[in-house]
């Protein structure tokens, strides 16, 4: 059984890495590399229901090993799929804002879960009770939601191994994925730093206006961010050097009429804009 098991996950890998060569769209992939592993897990079960296992031992590495190499990766390219639509479409930020979200519900899996710390350290005393098909006890089954679980090809917790197996595979695939994004959208800032594209073409009364509202209205990190470095951000992100900000701040406060100038420019700015997209 061994033999077989290890023949077939080799027959899957040159599949994946056939599919991957293949000039078609990434979903696309891996659906064709789903489908292949769930041919292999049904060949699998098949050939299960014709073995006997020659004694416990064998058949607690069938499922604390042996199946879950395949199902587990079944897990994963069925998350990974999921992961990979919810993407389409999005800008680079909104990615890895999406796969840090991600990235965090795995981080809550391996901290709230009591059988990852049993498998994790390599305790064995309870795998008769875990993978042994005639143990199984739907009572003790935390997905006995799955009432059409067959027997014969499951165990209380082969399945749980397989999403260990698919969950660590994700947060190598996640890690991966945002750190290339992270580089993406650092070279992209750099490349409008470098380039000037975007210039601050209004006066600097007008910014320090703005950056002080900004400030005042505790826009970044709860009002945990100082002065001085919404400025600095504001000089390095809009290519201008504003100078002594405070005296240009305390001109604005002494201002006979308006003291908010450039923000009223700017309200009514955005509402004229408004009433000309409604009309």
């Amino acid at each position: 059984m061994e033999n077989f098991v290890r023949n077939s996950k080799l027959s899957i890998e040159k599949e994946i890495e056939r599919i991957e060569r293949r000039p078609i769209a990434l979903l696309d992939k891996i659906k064709q590399i789903i489908g292949v592993i769930q041919t292999s897990l049904i060949l699998l079960k098949s050939t299960v229901a014709g073995y006997q296992f020659s004694n416990s031992a064998e058949e607690i590495l069938f499922f604390k090993i042996w199946k879950p190499q395949i199902s587990g990766l079944l897990m994963f390219y069925v998350r990974l799929y999921q992961i990979e639509k919810n993407r389409i479409g999005e800008s680079p930020s909104a990615q890895y804002k999406y796969l840090k979200s991600e990235q965090e519900n795995l981080k809550r899996y391996f901290l709230n879960n009591s059988f990852y710390d049993y498998y994790h350290t390599g305790r064995t005393e309870l795998d008769e009770q875990y993978f042994i098909r005639s143990n199984y006890d739907i009572l003790s089954d935390i997905r006995c939601g799955l009432l059409d679980r067959d027997s014969s090809f499951t165990t209380l917790h082969d399945s749980s191994v397989a999403e260990i197996i698919a969950n660590n595979r994700l947060a190598e695939y996640l890690s991966a994925e945002m750190e290339l994004l992270s580089e993406e959208l650092h070279l992209k800032f750099t490349a409008m730093i470098d380039n000037r594209l975007l210039q601050w073409t209004d006066s600097k009364v007008g910014l320090v206006e703005f950056i002080y509202a900004l400030y005042a209205g505790k826009c970044f990190n709860n009002g945990n961010t100082s002065l001085k470095d919404i400025a600095f951000c504001c000089e390095v992100l809009f290519n201008i050097e504003i100078g002594d900000f405070y005296r240009i701040f305390l001109e604005i406060r002494n201002r006979k009429k308006s003291r908010t100038q450039f923000l009223d420019k700017l309200k009514d700015k955005i509402l004229k804009m408004m009433d000309e997209l409604d009309g």
